[in-house]
């Protein structure tokens, strides 16, 4: 069970009250903050406008690196690496994945010619229980607690409180 927090509140009027309180202080808050997020975003176009030049040469380098790998991609057909006496190039291999072969095939298509070509060996077939129609014939009364209970599930409805500031309220203090 979940316990229930302290509070010093005993009438609905304290409560408007620190309504108009807490709307204040977000207010407060969010003027802060986007003065904050405003003075990091001159920071940042500072150090862009000040490294501009070395971004662009590193740009201009791996470029030229790069380039030079590609042109001689068969040196690392043994070694996928090199070590260098700066550092070290290659060729990594990524995590292998699979993909339609081109746009003309979309995985319906796959599916199917997967299925026909062998079976359902590369085919998944997913049996999970339907928990929209569960929900559905819940809302609609067809559903008790007792019957989703009877196959060990339970609907929960998750109360959340929620507290919402009436800002044109606040404008007119």
């Amino acid at each position: 069970m979940k316990t229930i927090p302290a509070t010093n509140l005993t009438s609905y009027d304290e409560v408007n009250t620190s309504l108009y309180e807490l709307g204040k202080i977000e207010s407060v808050l969010a003027k802060k903050e986007a003065s904050m997020n405003e003075q990091i975003q001159k920071i940042k176009d500072k150090f862009n406008e000040q490294t501009a030049p070395e971004q662009a040469a590193k740009q201009a380098y791996e470029n030229d690196i790069e380039g030079f790998l590609i042109l001689h991609k068969n040196d690392f057909e043994k070694q996928r690496t090199k070590k260098l006496t700066h550092g070290t190039v290659g060729f990594r291999f990524g995590t292998p994945k699979v993909l339609n072969l081109s746009r003309k095939y979309n995985t319906k298509t796959v599916l199917e010619l997967a299925k026909k070509l062998f079976k359902s060996k590369y085919v998944r077939t997913k049996e999970e229980l339907n928990k929209d129609a569960i929900l559905s014939d819940y809302a609609s009364g067809k559903l008790t607690d007792d019957k989703v209970a009877s196959f060990g599930s339970r609907i929960d409805k998750g109360e959340k409180m929620v507290i919402e500031i009436d800002w044109e309220s606040l404008e007119n203090k």
